[in-house]
């Protein structure tokens, strides 16, 4: 991987910064950034940064502090390569702490926008991973050197990307808390097995019961049937009983009716001899209908000569009244009118001519007589209805004892004849009856109604207990089925439950091989990847800077692995001027700079080459760059002339930004970033030089 351009925007203190200017790009090798303190050339490596992995690395610190002042946004766009391929990445940073990125790959002669990407899968290292090899703060080489050794061993694990381990344990926790989970939730479904037999005893021991309470009532319901048997049929039994109920109704029928004519024709003239044959009686009840027929007509001719002579007395009676009207007419009309001669004369009132007094004299004389001829004739009329009324009544009176005789008489005739239908019926129903009895002498050994009702209801009594017998037997066997049912369902989750304790021990011991593997793995990374590959690696390593950048005073590291489960690493070192391998404890502050800067570079460098383990990811981090901010400040002149020609040299990785604000000794060629800073804006500003001479120093052993 090469950076090859830095654009930043109101970034901190830069307002526009574009390193290099131009068509350039920024070369492989060593870059130095050089400039006095609070310049802001570690800006310079943290906008490198916010490029990359956005705005986590700075998670301590207020969106507001890395954009200028007075200034809304920052941004920082790096232009980079890598597999052979140009990139460039553009990141946005508001003060409310709102981001924005993107990604862009060169693609026929323009930069195309890479959409949805991770940019640590993008780069194949984590934001962790990178901030601890990638970039190194001032003062970490110091604190590096210093590490108690199980810091270092921790440090170890998270940068070689162990977190397959890691995930393997976390399988394996998940794994034990499946299986815990499993037999837990097993344990809950899991009935002992001593109990289920209890169950199975208790319902043996019911069907036991049964079995002895069955064989009993099979019994009693053999004795009920043999019982039932022995009776006459339910049919035999209705039918003599119906026989007895009509016999009997019969019987009081007879006697009811023979007790009423017997009752009624003592209050006669008659006997029972005169309805014997019942045609005597039909032909006097003939006789009375036919005289009582002569006296209905002559009672009719009297009413209608009765109502002939009304008719008579009613139109005598008008002639009288209209003769009597006619003289009070003549009476009140005795008014002389007033002739023209005025003379007075008489007006007749019925025939209005002119009437004299002697004629009115005559008239009043005439109606008097008809008036007395008619009176007497109402006396002889009403003489005549006397008559009449008198013998319509006695044809009445008459016509009545006639109707009481046919009604008397046809009363008894009906008694008589219901009396003798139901001797005929009685007949009838006791001949039925005793048919019955003599066929059925065997079965009814007393025909008695009152024994015939008492048997009847000893056979229902018998078949009500036999029904409830049989009910018994049912429900006792679908219970002892039941139970039968439920002893196989018992013996069946026996099986079960033996099934569940051998899956409940086998969960046991997968539980057990599950610790016993997450101890093996711990230990598998403590014991044989970190301290005996790992470690040794990393001392091997750094071996190959250690001696020069000490001038010769210091070599072989030993990582000493005694402490390993207890305190982790221990750090040795050999003096060369006494050969004693010594701690680093007894090293001065310039030599475990010194150390420190060989431990990161080999750390840094086995990154990219080491793959700790055979299921480690097969492709290393892509960036292959180091940011060292201010490393060699505890240095002397001759260390950092020594550190800077080695870093001139390494081919380890593609491009090395060193930050540093001393001297840079004369002899060191290489490319250069100057920083300034107007401090009237506070501004800062950035040029990049290209180095173009050739090394020809060579490192002294």
């Amino acid at each position: 991987m090469q950076i090859t351009r830095l654009i930043f925007k109101n970034f901190m203190g830069y307002k526009q910064l574009e390193l290099p200017k131009a068509n350039e790009e920024l070369p492989e090798g060593l870059i130095l950034i050089n400039g006095q303190n609070s310049y802001g050339k570690s800006t310079i490596l943290e906008g490198v940064l916010f490029a990359f992995f956005g705005s986590k690395i700075f998670s301590a610190r207020n969106a507001a502090s890395f954009i200028t002042y007075g200034e809304s946004k920052a941004e920082v766009t790096i232009f980079f390569t890598m597999d052979n391929k140009k990139y460039n990445i553009y990141r946005k940073w508001g003060r409310t702490g709102g981001t924005s990125t993107k990604l862009f790959e060169w693609v026929k002669n323009a930069y195309r926008e890479i959409k949805n990407f991770d940019i640590e899968s993008f780069f194949e290292i984590s934001t962790e991973q990178a901030l601890n090899t990638v970039f190194v703060r001032q003062g970490e080489v110091e604190e590096l050197a210093s590490k108690k050794g199980a810091d270092l061993r921790e440090m170890i694990i998270d940068l070689f990307r162990l977190n397959i381990i890691d995930d393997a344990l976390s399988h394996l926790d998940q794994e034990l808390k499946n299986q815990k989970y499993n037999k837990e939730k097993l344990e809950k479904t899991r009935v002992p097995i001593e109990r289920i037999e209890e169950d199975i005893n208790q319902i043996s021991q019911e069907n036991t019961t049964i079995k002895e309470e069955t064989s009993k009532a099979y019994k009693k319901k053999e004795e009920y049937a043999r019982k039932i048997l022995s009776f006459p049929t339910d049919n035999l039994i209705k039918e003599l009983e119906t026989l007895y109920n009509q016999n009997n109704i019969n019987m009081e029928k007879h006697s009811s009716y023979k007790s009423d004519f017997q009752n009624k024709i003592k209050n006669t003239s008659l006997s029972i001899k005169d309805f014997e044959p019942i045609e005597n009686i039909n032909e006097r009840i003939k006789s009375l209908e036919e005289e009582k027929s002569k006296v209905v007509d002559l009672k009719e001719h009297a009413d209608r000569e009765r109502a002939s002579t009304l008719r008579g007395l009613g139109i005598t009676k008008g002639r009288i009244d209209e003769n009597k009207s006619k003289i009070q007419k003549m009476t009140k009309s005795l008014d002389f009118e007033v002739k023209k001669d005025d003379t007075n004369k008489l007006i007749c009132p019925t025939c209005h001519q002119e009437l004299t007094k002697d004629h009115y004299d005559d008239m009043v004389s005439k109606f008097n007589k008809q008036i007395s001829v008619d009176q007497q004739k109402i006396r002889d009329i009403t003489n005549n209805l006397d008559k009449y009324n008198s013998e319509i009544k006695s044809y009445q009176t008459e016509l009545e004892n006639f109707a009481n005789k046919l009604l008397v008489i046809h009363g008894l005739k009906d008694d008589y004849e219901n009396y003798q239908r139901y001797e005929s019926e009685l007949k009838r129903t006791t001949n039925g009856l005793n048919t019955f009895l003599a066929k059925n002498k065997e079965k009814f050994k007393d025909p008695n109604p009152e024994k015939i009702k008492q048997l009847a209801l000893e056979k229902k009594q018998l078949s009500t207990e036999l029904i409830a017998i049989e009910k018994e037997l049912e429900e006792k066997q679908k219970r002892f089925e039941k139970n039968e049912s439920r002893k196989i369902e018992l013996s069946d989750e026996i099986k079960q439950m033996k099934e569940l304790e051998k899956s409940i021990g086998e969960l046991e011991i997968e539980i057990d091989h599950i610790n016993k593997a997450k101890e093996f793995v711990r230990r598998f990374v403590t014991e044989y990847m970190v301290v005996k590959r790992l470690v040794k690696n990393i001392a091997l390593t750094t071996n190959k800077y250690i001696k020069d950048f000490t001038s010769g005073q210091y070599s072989d590291l030993l990582l000493d692995l005694s402490g390993t489960r207890k305190t982790g690493l221990s750090l040795k070192i050999k003096d060369n001027f006494n050969g004693v391998h010594e701690s680093i404890e007894v090293l001065s502050g310039g030599d475990k700079t010194a150390l420190g800067i060989a431990l990161r570079l080999a750390i840094s460098e086995l990154m990219s080459t080491i793959r700790p383990i055979k299921e480690s990811p097969k492709k290393n981090p892509k960036i292959d760059i180091l940011l060292l901010d201010e490393p060699l400040a505890a240095l002397d002149a001759t260390r950092r002339e020594r550190i800077l020609k080695h870093l001139i040299k390494s081919k380890t990785f593609s491009q090395i930004f060193l930050i540093t604000h001393t001297d840079i000794p004369s002899d060191i060629n290489t490319h250069k970033i100057y920083v300034t800073k107007d401090h009237s804006t506070g501004i800062s500003t950035a040029n990049f030089k290209r180095e173009t001479k050739l090394i020809s120093s060579t490192l002294n052993p």
